[in-house]
């Protein structure tokens, strides 16, 4: 989540007293202390002033002589898994978020991280699909199962799931199912739960969701095994829910540029001309929040894509609704997207933090 955390921002000069005010104000406990770049150089809670009290420090004192210059941060592109564990391992209750260049660009408390608000929404993953336009690549391994960085794709997802509450995954297989049933079990491993769902043949990106009607009772995020996004999955079921759709499509903006200048042309005669044009559309991102009512309209064992059913289900005047996604996204379709995928990684999806100073 985003703070506003400009409340809890201090200068290296500020008074003690002034501090207390900042940090009672701030009802974050704490008070990070920043030059004018918003570079971090120390920390203030509220055991750092109770400190200064015992040490007898009068209140007219900086906040220089009392901050820990040995704070504990992380690099606001880790990974859920990784601060998960500093907060374990540092027993710390505030974590600040730094950039590259060390300023402050969020904060995370441990009820954030530790305390999550488990849902009972199952999350869908479709993750049975032959890979054919990555081989070779996928002629040994299932297509979500290869690796971004040093992570299977369909690992960083499911902790992209579970860090917003969709504790409850439900993996399709098809395609090599033992390599993906051999790396994630039954889930614990990962902090979730885990059932799959078995393909006995190639049902399309719909066709599986009626063997697993019998986990879907209430609407369950659906989304593609072969996606890196940091859309918050949360907001998706909020959206659905508040705005009483059937279905709801996860959509992201598309820009194409047009390499040529484009004449508009009226019979013969040259009437406009444009240099390099770009048309913008909204793309389906293969992301989905999904009301199990709907489940009756895919036919048993047959191959059936989503697509079909929003077709069959906007016929019947159900309500199918648009989520566009602002956060990063990107389907790893073809070879050169898997090149990308793994550039992306290490900048957005990196579970290096930095390391603190102690």
């Amino acid at each position: 989540m985003r703070r506003d955390i400009g409340k809890i921002l201090i200068g290296p000069d500020t008074k003690i007293k002034e501090i207390v005010k900042v940090i009672d104000q701030g009802q974050l406990g704490i008070a990070l202390v920043v030059d004018d770049q918003k570079n971090l150089l120390g920390t203030i809670n509220d055991a750092d002033i109770r400190k200064a009290i015992l040490k007898e420090l009068s209140f007219e004192e900086k906040a220089r002589s009392i901050m820990n210059e040995n704070f504990v941060f992380v690099n606001y592109n880790a990974s859920f898994r990784f601060i998960k564990k500093i907060f374990e391992i540092k027993k710390v209750k505030q974590l600040p978020l730094l950039d590259d260049d060390g300023r402050v660009v969020d904060l995370l408390l441990v009820n954030d991280i530790l305390v999550k608000n488990k849902k009972d929404n199952w999350a869908v993953v479709m993750a049975g699909g032959l890979g054919t336009r990555l081989r070779p690549l996928t002629y040994e391994v299932p297509k979500p199962m290869l690796k971004v960085g040093d992570r299977p794709i369909l690992e960083i997802i499911i902790e992209q799931l579970s860090m917003y509450g969709f504790k409850n995954i439900l993996l399709t297989v098809n395609y090599k199912a033992q390599i993906i049933e051999s790396y994630f079990r039954d889930g614990k491993d990962f902090d979730v739960n885990i059932e799959y769902i078995h393909e006995k043949k190639r049902l399309g990106t719909a066709g599986a969701l009626k063997i697993a009607k019998q986990y879907l009772d209430d609407p369950f995020i659906m989304m593609n095994g072969d996606l890196l996004t940091k859309l918050n999955f949360e907001q998706l079921l909020e959206y659905h829910k508040k705005n009483e759709f059937d279905i709801t499509v996860g959509s992201k903006k598309y820009d194409i540029e047009i390499p040529y200048g484009v004449l508009d042309i009226h019979e013969t005669s040259v009437v406009g001309l444009k240099e390099k044009p770009k048309m913008n559309f909204f793309i389906n991102s293969g992301i989905y929040c999904i009301n199990p009512k709907l489940i009756e309209y895919i036919p048993n064992n047959e191959y059936y894509n989503i697509t079909d059913l929003i077709d069959e289900v906007m016929k019947k005047d159900y309500h199918v609704g648009s989520f566009p996604i602002r956060e990063y996204w990107l389907d790893i379709g073809q070879i050169p997207d898997y090149e990308r995928a793994a550039q992306d990684y290490y900048d957005i999806f990196r579970s290096e933090a930095c390391a603190s100073n102690e």
